[in-house]
């Protein structure tokens, strides 16, 4: 493609992300975006669930099933309010890049290809499937020690409902590929609980 219609199409761009945005502005809108965690939701093992509070659930059987547990991470689904200041003009996401970090536990990512709808003042609700692992599991040597591991982590994310102080979200918006190179997308931080110091290249966003 010629390079003189490179900019052509990245302000076509721009007006399906921002409207009228001009492409210094599209950077900075996507570095508005105000993230809160709903709290966590369908905490599983396998075909295990978790409810919220749950205390009696039987040990002994999930400990007897071990063979299938012990190579499985915690599941849980991550719902997300993504919103734009009510002044804001539309914004259109292609999707984004994620990274989660949990006290006790490995860290984990993964991607959202969805566009995503973001009107200014309205939460856009978006849900993460996240799989947790505890932290050091690959070192425990047996597999009641794994199973117990992966039940103490499971355990406190239903318990809690939401995400243990400590823990940190990030994302970084995807845009398209006419705008790589023109717009840098900045990356969205979520601290829960207690702050943590950003990357000079990172937004922080209070949880």
């Amino acid at each position: 493609m010629p390079s003189r219609s490179r900019p052509f199409i990245a302000l076509m761009l721009v007006s399906l992300l921002g409207g009228c945005l001009a492409l210094p502005q599209v950077g900075f809108m996507l570095g508005r975006i105000a993230l809160s965690s709903m709290g966590v939701e369908n905490v599983r093992i396998g075909n295990y669930h978790f409810s919220p509070g749950l205390e009696d659930i039987d040990e002994l059987t999930l400990l007897s099933s071990g063979l299938a547990l012990a190579g499985l991470p915690v599941n849980i689904d991550l719902p997300l309010a993504m919103t734009l200041p009510a002044s804001a003009p539309p914004i259109e996401l292609q999707g984004f890049d994620w990274q989660l970090q949990v006290p006790g536990a490995e860290p984990a990512s993964g991607e959202v290809d969805e566009p995503i709808q973001l009107q200014g003042g309205e939460p856009a609700t978006v849900t993460l499937p996240v799989a947790l692992e505890p932290a050091g599991i690959d070192a425990l040597a047996s597999r009641a020690e794994r199973v117990s591991s992966l039940l103490s982590l499971a355990r406190q994310l239903s318990r809690r409902g939401e995400l243990p102080a400590g823990s940190q979200l990030s994302l970084t918006p995807t845009l398209p590929a006419a705008l790589d190179g023109i717009v840098t997308a900045p990356t969205l931080i979520l601290d829960i609980g207690e702050q943590t110091t950003s990357a000079p290249d990172t937004v922080p966003v209070d949880g």
